[in-house]
């Protein structure tokens, strides 16, 4: 059914990686008009009106709508317990590759950019993103607590 709970961790879960594609990641002010802006598209330093740095990052955006996509395709296939396991399986892993590059690319290309002591801020696209892993792994434990409650009952009968 679709007003169990895990409906809507899942649906939270697919809100969540919408404000992650909406938003930035990272930012880190270097100066009154220079900072720099990680976001899943790319990673930008940018200096007044110009483009200092510009770095394309769209598989990590490929992986946050696929990710979306999955979420809202999941919180549909209710009727089978198992598959629906497997795809917040699959979409935990979209989601944990999407913050892992987006991480690795906020330490190795935004934090070397300018003074090494301003280490910049989580923006709350970052944020987003843990909250879609979090909401996904508590989905699973609530399709999981069906599934077992449903052998227990066919046990009984």
């Amino acid at each position: 059914m679709l007003q169990r709970i895990q409906s809507l961790f899942l649906l939270v879960a697919a809100i969540a990686m919408v404000v992650f594609l909406g938003t930035n990641s990272f930012v880190k002010e270097l100066g009154p008009n220079e900072n720099v802006v990680v976001n899943p598209y790319h990673v930008f330093h940018a200096k007044g009106q110009l483009a200092m740095y510009d770095k394309p990052l769209y598989y990590i955006a490929v992986l946050g709508v696929l990710a979306f996509g999955l979420s809202i395709f999941t919180i549909f296939q209710y009727k089978n317990r198992l598959r629906q396991m497997l795809l917040v399986a699959l979409n935990s892993l979209l989601i944990g590759v999407a913050l892992a590059a987006t991480v690795w690319h906020i330490q190795k290309d935004a934090l070397v950019i300018g003074d090494p002591s301003n280490q910049g801020a989580y923006s709350y696209g970052m944020w987003a993103a843990f909250i879609a892993l979090a909401c996904n792994w508590i989905a699973n434990r609530f399709i999981k607590r069906d599934e077992k409650l449903v052998k227990d009952a066919d046990r009984m009968r």
